[in-house]
């Protein structure tokens, strides 16, 4: 279990909801309360998964969204949010939404399902 995921939430509660579930598949896990801090650690980092929030300060989910999509090697991506199916067409294709409020059962298993795409090749 040597998987990485970065966390874009501004809801603290809501962070620390989706860090109890990446526990369960991920030994790193970064947080970001806004999109600028995002866009930084991704700069800055290599992950196998991103949870996204749309309605972030400073840059929204959707500008981060698109910066992820140019990266060299982007990490799959989740978007969690209460607009998720009004911005859906608008996302990268490949990026997996979930509407607020969401059940986390549902939620660890596409988490579980993307990160099997991502499987270390050993």
């Amino acid at each position: 279990m040597s998987k990485c995921a970065l966390v874009a939430e501004d809801d603290e509660d809501v962070r620390r909801l989706i860090e109890i579930v990446l526990r369960r598949h991920c030994s790193a896990i970064d947080m970001a309360a806004d999109g600028a801090q995002a866009i930084e650690m991704l700069e800055r980092g290599r992950y196998d998964l991103v949870v996204l929030d749309i309605m972030l300060p400073k840059v929204n989910g959707l500008a981060v969204a698109k910066f992820i999509q140019e990266l060299p090697s982007p990490p799959a991506t989740i978007v969690v949010s209460a607009i998720a199916r009004y911005v859906d067409e608008r996302l990268p294709q490949g990026t997996v939404t979930v509407q607020k409020p969401f059940d986390f059962q549902e939620f660890e298993a596409k988490v579980a399902t993307l990160l099997k795409t991502t499987a270390d090749p050993s």
